[in-house]
Order: structure tokens, then C-alpha cells, then sequence
């Protein structure tokens, strides 16, 4: 008996955008999203803000 399972690779890459708010920043990201894939966490960088 053959039996053949179909898998997909576990790697992840990551998009940045610079952008003046949170949603804009939020659209541009999912917007950058190539086919196939998905979005599973965003995350804000604060490192310099406010100096």
C-alpha cells in the first residue's frame, strides 16, 4: 500500500512598514501578504520613540 501525505513548510518571514498610525500600518501589512499566506502576529516597535 502507498500513501502519500501532502505537507507544507512551517517557516515564517517577516514584512515591515513605516506608516503615521497603527491602521495604516495594519493595512499596508496584510496588503503585503503574499498569496498562501498568512498574517499570524503583529507587533509595534517603540525602540527611539519620544528622543
Amino acid at each position: 500500500m502507498r500513501v502519500t501525505g501532502t505537507i507544507r513548510s512551517t517557516a515564517t518571514d517577516r514584512i515591515t512598514v513605516e506608516a503615521d498610525s497603527y491602521e495604516q500600518a495594519r493595512e499596508q501589512l496584510h496588503a503585503q501578504v503574499p498569496e498562501g499566506h498568512e498574517l499570524i502576529a503583529i507587533r509595534v516597535d517603540r525602540d527611539g520613540e519620544g528622543e
